[in-house]
């Protein structure tokens, strides 16, 4: 009988510190960033941990957008409710300067854009970048964090950051070593063949999932481009002196 009564006591402590936890989720908001190894953000483009952007494959483009979802947690708001993000690397090395790099998290523009809208649970918001001559040489890291405040409580902590590289070299993407990855067409990576595939190849979309007949035909272009392209000028060569080849279509 003893037993029983404080079973049964704790029977209703449990079950009304479940009924206090729902409670709690139903009526507080906190806001955390989307990331999907499988799906795209609304926007559809890969949304991981972090987002590595360069200038290299944007041409002559000085000014670029990265769209990043902003996802809610608990009830939507019959209300529009502003939230704050903050760079958290601020005067860091190799730390991306706002105004310089980026715009600022506090400019007017990205302001009015950072608002999880009425009845809705997500929210695209740009971030938008400025390139600059030392990205050529250089990557800047810019390290976000959603902050409380008077509409959202504090999220999950590794998950109200994210984190964007900024530059202007060459990047390998980050499928490129996938084992489903269609860019394994084109070989091992490299930064001087990666300029070719943009520039004389005519493709630089290289988060896309593509098609196997199209696969095919990108590797079919590839070595008639570089063929022609050494019958005038020679071999082309990283770096490191390795020769830009590309493998034969199979």
């Amino acid at each position: 009988m003893k037993y029983g009564f404080f079973f049964f006591i704790s029977v209703l402590a449990f079950v009304a510190c479940q009924e206090n936890e729902i409670s709690t989720f139903d009526n507080e908001s906190s806001l955390f960033f989307f990331r999907d190894i499988y799906n795209n953000n609304s926007k559809g483009t890969p949304q991981l941990d972090s987002t590595s952007y360069s200038f290299f494959l944007a041409g002559s483009i000085q000014v670029d957008t990265v769209w990043l979802d902003v996802l809610l947690t608990g009830s939507p708001s019959d209300q529009d409710r502003p939230f704050r993000i903050v760079q958290s690397n601020v005067g860091e090395p190799g730390g991306a300067v706002a105004g310089t790099h980026y715009v600022a998290f506090d400019d007017p523009e990205m302001v009015k854009r950072m608002v999880m809208p009425a009845n809705k649970v997500s929210v695209a918001l740009p971030v938008i970048m400025t390139r600059t001559p030392q990205m050529d040489t250089e990557e800047y890291r810019l390290d976000m964090e959603i902050l409380p405040n008077e509409y959202f409580i504090q999220g999950i902590k590794d998950r109200v950051v994210y984190v964007l590289k900024i530059t202007g070299k060459a990047t390998k993407p980050a499928n490129w070593d996938s084992p489903n990855s269609y860019l394994a067409t084109f070989g091992e990576w490299g930064q001087e063949k990666m300029r070719f595939i943009i520039d004389y190849v005519g493709y630089n979309t290289f988060d896309e999932t593509l098609i196997t007949d199209y696969r095919y035909y990108l590797q079919l272009k590839a070595r008639e481009k570089l063929a022609e392209y050494e019958a005038v000028k020679g071999p082309i060569y990283e770096a490191d002196g390795t020769r830009v080849t590309f493998p034969a279509a199979s």
